[in-house]
């Protein structure tokens, strides 16, 4: 399975599978992992994406709907979302459901940035 970086995916995550405040449910996961890494391994990395997007940290990048190409296989409606970069999870591409869309480049190095806040990464 090609899956590359930019990419919006529902995933299911079963409420077992999660502890404490883990995101669990079906939602839209985006892939933030980096496209040779995603062609040489059977999982990826990615964020969680949430509609609840009122009073978030400044680490959650919200995204607006024009930022994301929509996938003309996907029959969801498109919502204004934040990438909780603080809920990053290894992910088997085996759990990838319907391709959502693509982020803009813009909005994934915006991500790119909430991850680095994140890790402290400079």
């Amino acid at each position: 399975m090609d899956v590359l970086q930019g990419e919006i995916y529902w995933v299911t995550i079963r409420p077992e599978e999660t502890k404490g405040s883990e995101q669990f449910g079906r939602r839209p996961f985006l892939i933030v992992s980096r496209n040779a890494v995603n062609k040489a391994v059977k999982t990826v990395v990615a964020v969680p994406l949430s509609t609840t997007i009122d009073n978030q940290p400044a680490h959650r990048i919200a995204i607006p709907v024009p930022e994301i190409t929509k996938d003309p296989s996907c029959n969801s409606q498109l919502a204004p979302s934040v990438a909780k970069t603080d809920q990053v999870r290894v992910i088997d591409k085996s759990r990838l459901e319907q391709k959502i869309g693509k982020l803009s480049q813009t909005a994934t190095v915006a991500v790119g940035h909430g991850l680095a806040w994140v890790f402290d990464i400079r």
